[in-house]
């Protein structure tokens, strides 16, 4: 859009922009801002630059490039603000008009347009990134009762050498799976034998994180499911979800891979769509429903979107008014304690379902946490701002250590994977687990 005067998708939000009244309630929640002290990057600030700007896309010099990518997009400013005002919104347009005006990144642009737009693609790199991951020191033993994944092997976790600063230099990484959940599990999942069917379909969308790094996790999601009697169908032509490419300002890739997804999920004949990732959930929720590009299009988004559930969310919904009859598969009389995803809680609302399986299933030795902001990991926002993620995620990281628990569960691989990083920093014994490899169904009589 170099030449053009004006910035298009920072005009659709312009009525969003102006409700800011700079009060300044943003600056005291937002977890950047607790670190850095910056007004330029708090909402307020943020908001401030877009009203000089003025459509001029020479105000929005490249140096704005960092002030708005200092955003995790936790959706926190958004809930204590008075006026309501949608600052993720904001700051995706501010991001789109950036990559309009300067283009992206090359790494952004191969990561999106190539990898992330084609998952065959992406399988392929990752496979050779798979047989090579030995050459990276292993951290620490996994001979433990707990583990991470409960099905880690040793030496499952390793570290970046302090070489690699450009990547995150140090940072503790869950190994990538040798076979990805589409080679482990099969499209078609009916009801477990011997478990009455209950004439539910579900398509599950798994996302890029638990296809290849935790496989584990879906297996267990399906299984559980499976356990339920639900039919669960796992498309595997689906790709990413495209939330990282769309938060990164590249809206017409991301466009193009929610059309794709659409198309897959249009093809099963499913009567919900179930995902065990939050940033996928917030994305079929909500996110696709910003990348509709003709009436057509967002009324299907529209429609996917009332159909589609967090595991926990199901779990609650298929329990009815019946108690939940679920227990715990991890060792007996661990204390455990929940980590809320942004993307689960302040983006989708999705807040004591998880926790009402939780309490339900460890009852006691459940402890909730002191604080519920975010871990830090923001998608790209741990690569590009990786100081800055660790010191907002030590804050919740010292909140896991007073709960003494052995296990902090969640259901976001992002979020997994930053707290692994800095639980195995802090040299602490808890553990992380999603959750659906933390509880099953008690079989049926």
């Amino acid at each position: 859009m170099s030449a053009s005067n004006d910035l298009p998708t920072i005009d659709l939000i312009r009525n969003e922009l102006q409700k800011c009244v700079g009060c300044g309630n943003c600056l005291y929640s937002c977890p950047v801002y607790a670190q850095s002290s910056e007004e330029d990057y708090v909402a307020r600030g943020r908001n401030r630059i877009l009203k000089q700007a003025s459509g001029d896309p020479r105000a929005l010099e490249a140096g704005a490039r960092d002030r708005f990518s200092k955003c995790l997009l936790c959706g926190r400013c958004t809930s204590v603000c008075p006026q309501g005002v949608r600052n993720d919104l904001i700051t995706m347009a501010a991001r789109s008009d950036l990559v309009r005006v300067h283009g992206l990144p090359l790494t952004k642009a191969v990561a999106f347009r190539t990898l992330m737009k084609d998952r065959e693609k992406m399988r392929s790199a990752l496979k050779m990134a798979e047989k090579v991951q030995w050459l990276l020191p292993g951290t620490r033993s996994a001979q433990a009762p707990l583990k991470h994944l409960p099905s880690e092997p040793a030496e499952k976790i390793r570290h970046l050498p302090l070489v690699l600063a450009g990547l995150g230099g140090g940072r503790h990484l869950p190994s990538l799976a040798k076979k990805s959940l589409s080679e482990l599990l099969p499209e078609d999942n009916p009801p477990a034998p011997g478990v009455a069917p209950r004439g539910l379909r579900v398509a599950y969308f798994s996302g890029c994180a638990t296809e290849f790094c935790v496989p584990e996790a879906g297996k267990a999601l399906v299984q559980n499911l499976t356990r339920l009697g639900v039919h669960v169908f796992f498309p595997k032509a689906q790709g990413c979800c495209g939330l990282a490419v769309y938060a990164n300002g590249d809206l017409d890739t991301a466009a193009d891979i929610a059309a794709h997804n659409l198309e897959v999920l249009s093809g099963f004949d499913a009567d919900l769509v179930v995902t065990g990732c939050a940033t996928c959930g917030s994305a079929l929720k909500k996110g696709w429903l910003d990348l509709a590009r003709t009436e057509q299009e967002r009324l299907a988004f529209s429609q996917l979107s009332s159909k589609v559930r967090d595991l926990s969310e199901l779990i609650v919904e298929l329990s009815g008014y019946q108690p939940l009859r679920y227990r715990s598969i991890l060792p007996p009389d661990i204390k455990v304690t929940y980590h809320n995803p942004c993307h689960l809680g302040r983006h989708q609302h999705v807040i004591e379902q998880p926790r009402k399986i939780l309490k339900h299933v460890f009852g006691a030795n459940f402890i909730e946490m002191d604080n519920n902001g975010c871990c830090g990991c923001g998608g790209s926002f741990s690569i590009a701002h990786y100081p800055l993620a660790q010191e907002i995620g030590a804050r919740k990281i010292e909140s896991i250590a007073r709960t003494e628990a052995d296990a902090v569960i969640t259901s976001c691989p992002g979020c997994m994977i930053q707290l692994i990083d800095g639980i195995e920093r802090r040299g602490l014994k808890t553990k992380v687990v999603d959750i659906s490899e933390a509880i099953e169904p008690v079989p049926q009589a």
